[in-house]
């Protein structure tokens, strides 16, 4: 599936003739439209991320959450989302349709409170890296409480999303420097960004 998703990186570089050295993760291929199914005590929701045209290379993937039969678009801009993988020290609420929830999974998105989920999520920067948004969402009415849609961006294809005592940290590009004379990701500092949630709000801090 990675090999697959590069692939279709690579060629649309190709077809745009610009794809520099430091070029984002591989995305999904055109028609990958996808959904997560979560839950959170007694709340079930999914959060869905559909593409307008089928074509994830439009741009145009809007997300919307279900509860109870209920489906809410949420106000983020269209945009090429993808999943982050859970590979850190969190406990996931969600999972891709079929999967069982696991600790290490293919979605990383964690409860901060009885009713409320922190989720983090990857739009597509190509021809350079992507960027890494977050969205914390009630959960018991599939409100959109407030989101960072550009937390900034990641060198790695893989983001660690590991949780701290008072929220989680991840690391993102800082700075660019622009004295490292080459297209390469030595040119761009990245540090620890805290993400937090206080009075249902997100906040964000560079460690």
């Amino acid at each position: 599936m990675r090999d697959t998703r590069r692939m279709a990186a690579l060629l649309l570089g190709v077809m745009t003739g610009a794809l520099p050295a430091q070029a984002g993760a591989p995305r999904e291929a055109p028609g990958c439209d996808f959904r997560w199914e979560c839950q959170l005590g007694t709340h079930a929701f999914s959060v869905s991320f559909d593409s307008e045209s089928d074509d994830c290379t439009e741009d145009d993937m809007r997300v919307s959450v279900d509860v109870a039969g209920r489906r809410s678009g949420l106000s983020l801009k269209k945009a090429w989302y993808s999943s982050i993988s859970n590979i850190a020290n969190g406990e996931s609420i969600c999972s891709l349709p079929g999967e069982a929830p696991a600790r290490a999974g293919p979605v990383s998105a964690f409860a901060v409170g009885p009713q409320q989920a922190l989720v983090f999520f990857t739009t597509s920067g190509r021809p350079g890296y992507d960027s890494v948004g977050v969205m914390l969402l009630d959960v018991a009415t599939g409100k959109l409480l407030d989101a960072r849609q550009g937390l900034g961006e990641s060198k790695e294809p893989t983001v660690a999303v590991l949780k701290t005592r008072t929220g989680f940290k991840l690391r993102l590009v800082k700075e660019h420097l622009p004295e490292v004379r080459c297209d390469c990701s030595a040119a761009f500092a990245d540090a620890w960004m805290s993400v937090e949630v206080v009075n249902s709000h997100i906040k964000i801090r560079w460690m």
